[in-house]
């Protein structure tokens, strides 16, 4: 392998590593779950930690209607609906929904790199290392024998690890490294995006005014 083809191998692989790295810690942000996390682009999912809470709050308002038993006694005094509770929680898990498939769409690119240009990149460097074993071959035939046929197989050998090595070093500066601005961009999108959730999240939740309990050894600052 050539020295420029073998430097920019070595600069594809040491990206690689520092992308892979990247992409996983911000699907982490996204959901907080090392396996979820890994497969977000797979399928999306969230962790229904908010869903469930929600749904959960709402069964205490079909106690509430049949009026809650407490052991063999039946208290008919109805317990302060939790409707308001569940309504924002659920309201919460859409916004999380919401917000992990805009954010997986704002990484489209650095996720297609992953998972695709460098594979096929992967792809063009193994046909240009077998151009060069097919090459080396070809030379060690043509020392042996000073024949025109394996004179002829060694220049076709030749143009061929030529033309394979061409199209790697066209594919890794076209299409990955001109891209890379693609992909910062797509991080800072994502930071953006981040930063505009939590706005979000905090006015998905009403300012519920409560008096404060009189008893409470805690009180509200005068």
């Amino acid at each position: 392998m050539t020295k420029d083809a073998k430097n920019m191998c070595k600069n594809v692989e040491t990206y690689k590593a520092s992308a892979d790295h990247l992409h996983q810690a911000l699907n982490y942000m996204l959901v907080e779950n090392p396996v979820t996390s890994k497969h977000l682009h797979e399928a999306v999912r969230t962790e229904p930690t908010y869903r469930y809470a929600g749904l959960y709050m709402r069964t205490y308002d079909g106690v509430n209607k049949k009026g809650r038993k407490l052991g063999s006694k039946q208290d008919l005094k109805e317990m302060e609906s939790l409707e308001p509770v569940s309504k924002v929680l659920l309201q919460l898990d859409a916004e999380q929904e919401k917000r992990v498939k805009k954010q997986l769409e704002h990484l489209k690119p650095l996720t297609k790199f992953i998972g695709e240009d460098y594979w096929e990149y992967a792809r063009l460097r193994k046909i240009y290392w077998n151009a060069l074993e097919a090459y080396d071959d070809a030379v060690t035939l043509q020392n042996k024998e000073r024949t025109e046929e394996a004179e002829r197989a060694t220049a076709n050998a030749q143009n061929w690890r030529n033309e394979c090595r061409q199209k790697m070093m066209v594919f890794i500066e076209k299409t990955i490294n001109e891209n890379k601005g693609k992909h910062a961009e797509c991080v800072l999108k994502f930071r953006d995006e981040a930063i505009q959730f939590h706005k979000s999240m905090a006015d998905s939740i009403p300012a519920f005014d409560v008096a404060p309990d009189a008893h409470s050894a805690i009180q509200p600052p005068k």
